[in-house]
């Protein structure tokens, strides 16, 4: 019988407790502290050139499925961000004690009951041939990047590793992007330079049961944690990972963050994303090295003279500098090396007349391989120091300024819904809206004809603001979109979903 849970469940508590008290991988769930603590938990995820507009948790297995992260050695290659789970993130810091980490096990340990069934995600059922999925979770965001490239870094984690590597249970992350030259929920979270969804058969070092005969699948970008020396309950997990993605600057893009089980709700996983990670850029720039070398070659000085004459004529954002290594030698080796050389091009950049605080200087060892290490060139092009180019979220802030200053005293009198467009919609609609800049706190919240609620998304911008509504998963019909300021209603909105 498929994962048979254990009877002890009651004195997995203690195991908890003792396992929160004796790891340095910590997690706080902003459940209980309120709104506030959810918007900056969201609002930590947002680094360099990117504007964060408002944001909505559509769905979640309970209250604790999310939440922050602390690690202070680094070992996924960042310290601090948010993770998402498909069952809670209480037991998490527990250095691999369960082999059996479970939703079902969180339900009864935490007391929140049994989970319901119907817990799943169409949108991802899609990515893996229409698998039946559970314990969804899903963070919905609008945000606006300042420069052509959108990016941000990652770690998946499962308990399905290793032993249902190649089974049915095959749990999945998605990274959904809509917006202006992209097709609605683009999937971005894909092995690296494929379209391979990232999920537990997709990346693994093959099956650890005689039951699935399944070989390794894109293992340079696999960490197995059954010793447990991450600090965290997960048996493996993906090296951290990049997204990128073309954009037009100043244009909202609206995004999906959703994780789940596959074809049944036992065994969590997980995804952790960096703080501050979220960053536009519109210049990236390799500097590429030889085995354990640190040194800057005169073709890259060459390129990084042009990166500083460049910089100097739009002096507008900021210069982020990462270092990276291959993968052979000692991991505390690499790290070091990947400092030294980040460091080094940051000093020659600042020898060029860059003002030190338009530079951030950042190292990730071999956490972060780019390219397949298990070959020459993958690791000759994973030996590198990315520089890239910011946007400036400023930019946006000012001209939204001017926007807003130009409202006439009649329209900006009280808080209001203006309109949707396109209304009727098939995929998506945009719901304008103008915030008065006292109110301290906004919503709009959708119900169907039936009065079910649907989702609640909460507004950070004032002044005059837009919120992308995604109906993708919805059944058709009749809606009602309500804003909600200081917890008094406003209007009312009649939207059609075709």
């Amino acid at each position: 019988m498929r994962k048979l849970l254990s009877i002890g469940l009651l004195s997995m508590s203690c195991l908890i407790a003792t396992a929160q008290n004796s790891s340095d991988f910590k997690v706080f769930t902003p459940a209980k502290s309120g709104i506030k603590t959810t918007e900056k938990l969201l609002e930590s995820l947002i680094g360099e050139g990117v504007v964060l507009k408002n944001y909505s948790i559509t769905k979640t297995s309970g209250e604790e499925a999310f939440g922050f992260f602390e690690d202070s050695k680094g070992r996924l290659g960042m310290k601090k961000g948010l993770v998402m789970t498909t069952g809670g993130i209480i037991a998490l810091s527990s250095k691999n004690t369960s082999p059996s980490m479970s939703n079902n096990t969180h339900a009864r340990v935490e007391g929140r009951g049994v989970v319901a069934q119907e817990t799943g995600y169409a949108e991802l059922e899609k990515l893996i041939n229409n698998q039946k999925t559970f314990d969804a979770c899903i963070i919905e965001l609008d945000v606006v990047p300042t420069a052509d490239t959108l990016s941000f870094n990652y770690v998946f984690g499962s308990e399905e590793y290793d032993e249902f590597v190649g089974s049915n249970y095959n749990d999945i992350f998605a990274f959904l992007i809509s917006g202006k030259g992209i097709t609605v929920n683009k999937n971005l979270a894909v092995v690296p330079n494929t379209e391979i969804p990232v999920s537990v058969n997709t990346i693994n070092n093959g099956s650890g049961s005689s039951s699935y005969k399944a070989r390794p699948s894109n293992s340079t970008f696999y960490v197995t944690n059954t010793d447990g020396h991450i600090g965290i309950e997960y048996d493996g997990m993906t090296k951290l990972m990049q997204i990128r993605q073309p954009v037009t600057p100043y244009e909202t893009y609206h995004i999906k963050l959703c994780i789940a089980d596959v074809s049944d709700n036992s065994y969590d996983s997980g995804v952790f994303i960096e703080g501050q990670s979220f960053v536009s850029y519109d210049k990236t720039y390799n500097v590429l090295y030889k085995k354990n070398d640190k040194e800057i070659e005169p073709g890259f000085k060459t390129l990084l003279d042009n990166l500083s004459k460049e910089y100097k004529k739009h002096p507008e954002g900021k210069i982020l500098i990462t270092g990276h290594t291959d993968e052979e030698g000692d991991k505390n080796f690499n790290m070091d090396l990947s400092c030294e050389r980040s460091t080094i091009v940051g000093n020659y950049l600042k020898g060029k007349g860059i003002p030190s605080d338009r530079i951030v200087v950042d190292c990730k060892g071999e956490t972060m391989p780019a390219y397949d290490n298990t070959k020459e060139l993958g690791q000759a092009l994973n030996r590198r120091v990315e520089v890239k180019l910011t946007g400036n979220s400023q930019t946006y802030l000012t001209k939204k300024a001017d926007a807003d200053a130009a409202i006439t005293p009649e329209l900006s009198e009280k808080s209001t819904l203006i309109k949707n467009f396109p209304n009727p919609f098939i995929d998506m609609t945009t719901l304008d809206a103008f915030i008065k800049t006292d109110v301290k706190d906004a919503s709009i919240t959708i119900m169907d004809i039936n009065g079910k609620h649907v989702k609640t998304i909460h507004l950070l911008e004032r002044g005059n603001t837009n919120v992308n509504f995604d109906g993708q998963s919805l059944a058709k019909g009749i809606y009602m979109a309500t804003l909600n300021t200081d917890g008094a209603k406003q209007n009312t909105l009649k939207i059609i979903l075709q």
